[in-house]
């Protein structure tokens, strides 16, 4: 389990305010690259097909890597993983933007974007859920979850919006430049403002393999009876709400 020390304790507050403004602006930035590159391919091509590979490449890779992310999560630093994945998807995000202004806008582009930034999101993720028990006293924890997902329900709510508004009024390369900017702040801020040790089994040297740790962490859900109807609750959920999901700038098209 892991325990904070006083530093954190004393500071859990200003600590986890920090890390959620750091997200959130990483968090808005993403969206809004995602929600504008699906209505800038939509728009383009008018295609089921491109629509179809746009989600392959955005998701797929998310879906291969997270179990394995998870692991990482639990063996490394937290912290650096999530900079390390946030710098990733700026960069590629950086050098796409580039590209788009020096007239190289093809299509499959935005499809090995969307591949990149799907890996980048896998590691990202599982890191930020693992980090907040390092930031927030146990007694606190449920709380701030609900916080932590309800501001990232929000974000969700609103960049779709802001994405079509600024798709109407600019071009997809300063959409480009935005999450550039709100992820080097985000990684500003990390990095200058918050500081957070490495959890224990981290710095420990691991005498077991990925596979097992993984292997664990499946046959710790599936004896758990609760965990085994909620992971298969939304993993029906998820898969029945992506069509209307990802489909609908289609039809609006």
């Amino acid at each position: 389990m892991t325990t904070l020390n006083n530093d954190l304790k004393e500071n859990w507050l200003k600590n986890i305010i920090l890390f959620f403004s750091s997200q959130s602006i990483s968090l808005f930035g993403s969206s809004l690259i995602q929600y504008a590159m699906m209505w800038y391919i939509t728009l383009k091509t008018e295609s089921g097909l491109m629509m179809t590979l746009y989600i392959i490449c955005g998701f797929i890779p998310t879906f291969i890597l997270s179990p394995i992310a998870g692991v990482w999560a639990d063996r490394y630093n937290r912290k650096m993983l999530i900079i390390l994945s946030d710098g990733l998807i700026a960069i590629a995000t950086l050098i796409l933007a580039i590209l788009f202004l020096a007239g190289f806008d093809a299509i499959w582009l935005l499809f090995v974007m969307a591949a990149i930034r799907a890996f980048g999101t896998g590691i990202q993720t599982p890191a930020v859920g693992a980090i907040l028990p390092q930031l927030v006293p146990k007694e606190k924890l449920t709380k701030v979850n609900g916080v932590n997902g309800s501001i990232q329900a929000v974000i969700m709510f609103i960049s779709p919006i802001v994405s079509a508004a600024l798709l109407g009024l600019a071009s997809i390369e300063v959409i480009f430049f935005i999450d550039v900017i709100t992820a080097a702040l985000a990684i500003f801020t990390l990095l200058a403002f918050l500081k957070i040790d490495v959890h224990e089994k981290a710095k420990e040297k691991q005498t077991t393999s990925y596979f097992s740790d993984f292997k664990q962490g499946l046959q710790y859900v599936n004896n758990h009876g609760f965990l085994k109807k909620f992971f298969l609750f939304f993993a029906v959920f998820f898969v029945l709400m992506a069509p209307a999901a990802f489909l609908t700038p289609l039809q609006v098209a």
